[in-house]
Order: C-alpha cells, then structure tokens, then sequence
C-alpha cells in the first residue's frame, strides 16, 4: 500500500505528495512513530513550534488511517532529557561523595 504522511496543525497542513509504499497499516504507524521521534531527537520538532501538530497518515485514496500527536512525543521526549540530566547529576555527586569518603 502506499501511505502519504501530512503535518496538521488547526492552522496549517504541510502536505506529503509523495509518500513511501508500506507493507501495511502497521508498518506505516511504526514508520510514523520513529519518524516523529526522530525528528524531536534531532531538534527539528522544537517544543515550541510543534505543540498541536500532528503527523496524519493517509492512503492512496485520501482516507485517514491514523494520526500520531507530537505532544506526547514531545513530553516524553522533555521527561527523557529531564531524567538523563537528573541522573548525569546524581553520578557525578555519588563520585564526589565516594571521592570524599575515600579520602
């Protein structure tokens, strides 16, 4: 099947003209996930400009198949960095503690 993917917001749609042949449905929701993630990984969804969009998948006859929210990716993508930092913290405390005791 071939799935076109749209960017909607309640402002604007970024239209996919081509999109990309998928075995099926299953296989363009995975598609559209890892391509949401990736593009908040790499900064190209910044929290700011993407609250509200949606990634829209279509078939080739324009009917909706799903849509994936970046908000949640994008929260969860916030609470990922959020622990990573928190957690880089708590290492370099527990070697500086640990440092200290030794010492």
């Amino acid at each position: 099947m071939h799935c076109y993917f749209n960017l909607v917001s309640s402002h604007q749609t970024i239209i996919d003209n081509e999109g990309i042949a998928v075995a099926d449905a299953d296989e363009a929701h995975a598609f559209a996930r890892e391509a949401v993630a990736e593009m908040v990984r790499d900064g190209v969804a910044e929290i700011a400009h993407w609250r509200g969009w949606k990634l829209e998948a279509r078939d080739a006859s324009g009917t909706a198949l799903f849509t994936i929210g970046f908000d949640a990716l994008l929260s969860a993508e916030v609470r990922g960095a959020e622990a990573q930092t928190a957690a880089e913290a708590m290492t370099d405390e527990d070697s500086t503690y640990a440092y200290d005791k030794a010492a």
